[in-house]
């Protein structure tokens, strides 16, 4: 066990002393409100208790352990037993008042009260007047002292009162004063030194306090908190070889312990062990499986779990509901949370906030706030009282959108709900402000924060950095910073790197220069994903020079750029259509011993092929094969695609039957590459015989696959079978899209087919879709001739202006 002296802090005094006056203020605890209430029951009591009964401890005793358990133990309570206690005391000192003089009993109860309103030092001053009294102590005076000090973290101290002080008071240590403990040990997250101390009680050689069931579940648990998993098992087995036999609570924990380590086989071993020893598994029991198979993603398993807990006569409750309904929210099934959602309430299971908050962090996250209302009003009508998740998810939720003025609403309804924002609420706001541009009231919400006591995490310093640096306002940032450092949080390069990824995705490219110059000014130094940060961002911006230098500036502070550095390099390079420069770009990542990743071929692949540099694609693409490298699926489709775009449609073919023939796993963009091909080479039959075969892949065609089909139809004259599969296509559920209905209404233009092109043009007004430029164009140069001026009314009405484009 560790040395007791690690645990420093001012020694207890378990000397006689007097009683310390006793709070009663609100400033002990109270609010004002439950201050009142208890004054009111007190003046109630002593009018009809103190008065009217006869003088007895016993009933007294009674009455102080009544309040005491009223409100479970709430500081107000507790304060009105001490106040009480008093009136006891001052009524022994009158002689016109009967006398009641406390005993052991007595005392025990105002030391457990002091030590729920906090006041530790008045607990001990308690038992200082215990030993004054005379009184001889036992193990139930001094555990609340015990659990006292665990609760304050002060562990040195409660081991030398367990261990040696109530030796020296005549009191033997109890399972249960050990047991208080083991769990302050566990609490603190220690809980290898309790199991060392469990194991001391056990190996005691006379056996004075051996551990019941409840030790070992403390331990167990505690364990399984800390991460030693293999420890807390063993240390389940070994309650067998002991003689100590499980309760269900035992078992739940052990279960629940190996579902949340991920060994959920092994849990449903103990499962299974727990009903060969005729201990009967409950719905909690059951729910831990559950949420182990949940959190593994088995679905299977859990429908098997579902059917075993109807088997053994249990109904699935609130909890277990909630658990399935958070499995399909987290695997992007919103509606089949909803129809457990809908059908709990069919069965008459009453879903509680937990289950609520799930749903609506599901809706709130997909931005479907319309469904999210209607589940608040839901809650509403249930009576289900949002809680701080409830209010901080809507909170988000508008936050994200934009929908600041909604958001504000929210933060104002949680003070009239009776709760207090906190620094997640605070955080969305302030993330909110900062990115439409209102970092004024952003910084005015932070001074709020600070000033109801709250401090800021990372999260809420680095949305006010973020909105700092898009107004320019760098030595408020500085600022901010050294504040960071004073309240002790230490920004990272990864926090730098996360704020300079958002201003780069926004176009703010130099404020993410001037950033990243910041944080070498505060003491942190970039790392190499900081600067593919910013060369991401230079790149997207397209300015070329910067993120070259860049490079530079990396190995001059002694970073090796890596294969993200030069694949963003490349990737900017061929969007530029800089191709010399990514081959040459390319040469030199090789030469510096930086071994490219297959999304580097890739890239320099795409980049000849579309710059018509077909020979020096082909030869890298064969060197990839020589040297073993395995091509991924997107490199193949770059290598079929430049293939057939430099009408090597036969080559493409065969590897695209080699890949077939090899079982590798097609996806659409493969099929559509090939039949666009097939079809412009004139070889309509395998087009569609490649068409057809697209099922038997598993995979279903897209609206590109129609559109390459439909277009192709509609070159060959064959304009109803081109109707045909366009009603097809809808009717499968793949909707069209802009750039596919403007394409076939400019075919169809051009066969001169009005009416049919005016079928097109009112699905793209139906759609809210636009006019593309060469759409439009089209339309006025074939409506500029005369043979077509007479087909005119057969298009949607908005496009008749286009009678007059002769005149």
């Amino acid at each position: 066990m560790r040395d007791p002296e690690a645990d420093a802090g001012p020694p207890v005094r378990l000397s006689a002393g007097p009683l310390a006056a006793v709070p009663t203020a609100p400033s002990v605890g109270m609010s004002r409100r439950a201050h009142d209430r208890c004054l009111e029951l007190e003046r109630i009591i002593t009018g009809r208790f103190l008065v009217a009964s006869p003088a007895s401890v016993r009933a007294f005793n009674q009455l102080l352990t009544a309040v005491s358990r009223a409100q479970g133990r709430s500081s107000s309570t507790s304060a009105l037993v001490v106040s009480l206690f008093n009136r006891m005391v001052r009524a022994r000192a009158s002689p016109n008042k009967v006398a009641v003089a406390p005993d052991l009993h007595t005392y025990n109860i105002i030391i457990c009260s002091f030590c729920s309103m906090g006041c530790l030092d008045l607990s001990f001053a308690t038992f200082g007047l215990v030993i004054k009294t005379g009184f001889r102590v036992d193990a139930t005076v001094i555990s609340p002292l015990l659990k006292g000090l665990c609760d304050r973290k002060r562990m040195r101290e409660a081991m030398d009162v367990l261990l040696r002080r109530m030796t020296e008071f005549g009191c033997t240590p109890d399972v249960f004063s050990y047991s208080i403990i083991l769990k302050g040990f566990c609490n603190e997250r220690r809980a290898e030194e309790a199991l060392e101390l469990l194991h001391m009680m056990a190996d005691d050689g006379g056996g004075s306090c051996p551990p019941n069931v409840v030790s070992y579940n403390t331990v167990i648990n505690g364990l399984f908190r800390d991460g030693h998993v293999d420890r807390a098992y063993n240390l389940f087995c070994e309650m067998d070889d002991r003689g100590i036999l499980p309760t269900v609570v035992t078992y739940i924990i052990v279960i629940d312990g190996l579902c949340k380590a991920q060994a959920v086989d092994k849990a449903e071993g103990i499962l299974q062990q727990m009903i060969h020893k005729g201990v009967k598994p409950d719905n909690q029991t059951y729910n831990c499986l559950i949420h182990g198979y949940c959190s593994s993603g088995q679905g299977k398993e859990v429908v098997r779990m579902l059917k075993e807990v109807s088997a053994h006569g249990h109904k699935p409750d609130v909890v277990t509901c909630s658990l399935l309904l958070d499995y399909h929210c987290k695997s992007g099934r919103c509606t089949e949370s909803r129809k457990i959602f809908d059908s709990m309430i069919e069965k008459g299971t009453k879903p509680n906030v937990t289950t609520y908050n799930t749903l609506l962090n599901e809706y709130a996250t997909k931005g479907a706030l319309s469904d999210m209302h209607g589940l608040l009003d839901l809650m509403a009508g249930n009576d289900i009282s949002p809680d701080h998740y409830t209010f901080n998810i809507v909170l988000w939720a508008y936050a994200n959108g934009g929908m600041i003025d909604e958001a504000m609403h929210i933060f104002v309804q949680m003070r009239q709900q009776g709760l207090s924002p906190d620094v997640v609420s605070y955080g969305a706001i302030i993330d909110a402000l900062c990115k439409l541009g209102r970092v004024d009231e952003a910084v005015l919400k932070f001074n709020q924060m600070i000033y109801e006591g709250m401090t800021p995490g990372i999260v809420v310093f680095s949305s006010l950095v973020y909105g700092l640096c898009t107004i320019d306002k760098w030595d408020k940032a500085d600022e901010l910073f050294s504040e960071m450092l004073n309240q002790g949080i230490h920004p990272n390069a990864t926090i730098f790197t996360k704020i300079m990824h958002d201003l780069c995705n926004r176009g703010r490219v130099a404020e993410a220069q001037s950033l990243l110059d910041l944080m070498v000014r505060v003491g942190v130094r970039p790392d190499v994903i900081s600067f593919n940060t910013l060369i991401d961002g230079y790149c997207l911006a397209g300015r070329m020079k910067e993120f070259m230098k860049l490079l530079d500036d990396m190995v001059r502070v002694g970073l090796k750029p890596n294969v993200v550095s030069y694949n963003t390099l490349l990737h900017g390079y061929c969007r530029a259509g800089r191709t010399g420069d990514a081959v040459r770009l390319f040469r030199v990542m090789l030469s510096n011993e930086v071994k490219p990743e297959i999304v580097t071929y890739s890239i320099v692949l795409h980049s000849l092929f579309q710059s018509g540099k077909f020979s020096e694609a082909k030869e890298l693409y064969l060197n990839m094969v020589n040297s073993g490298i395995q091509l991924n699926l997107y490199t193949y489709n770059v290598i079929l695609n430049g293939l057939c775009k430099n009408k090597c449609v036969d080559e493409a073919f065969k590897i695209f039957q080699s890949l077939c023939s090899k079982g590798f796993q097609l996806d659409i963009i493969t099929f559509n590459i090939m039949i666009d091909a097939l079809l412009k080479t004139g070889r309509k039959e395998d087009a569609i015989d490649m068409f057809a075969a697209i099922s038997a892949h598993g995979l279903v065609p897209n609206v590109g696959t129609y559109c390459v089909m439909i277009q192709n139809l509609i070159k060959e004259g064959l304009l109803e079978e081109s109707g045909n599969l366009f009603l097809a296509m809808e009717k499968s559920g793949c909707a069209p899209d802009s750039y596919m209905l403007n394409s076939l209404v400019r075919r169809l233009l051009h066969r001169g087919e009005i009416m049919r092109a005016g079928a097109y043009l009112s699905k793209i007004d139906e759609m809210n879709f636009s006019l593309e430029a060469s759409t439009t164009s089209f339309l006025i140069s074939v409506f500029s001739r005369e043979e077509y001026q007479h087909q005119m009314m057969s298009l949607p009405k908005k496009y008749h202006f286009l009678v007059d484009v002769k005149k």
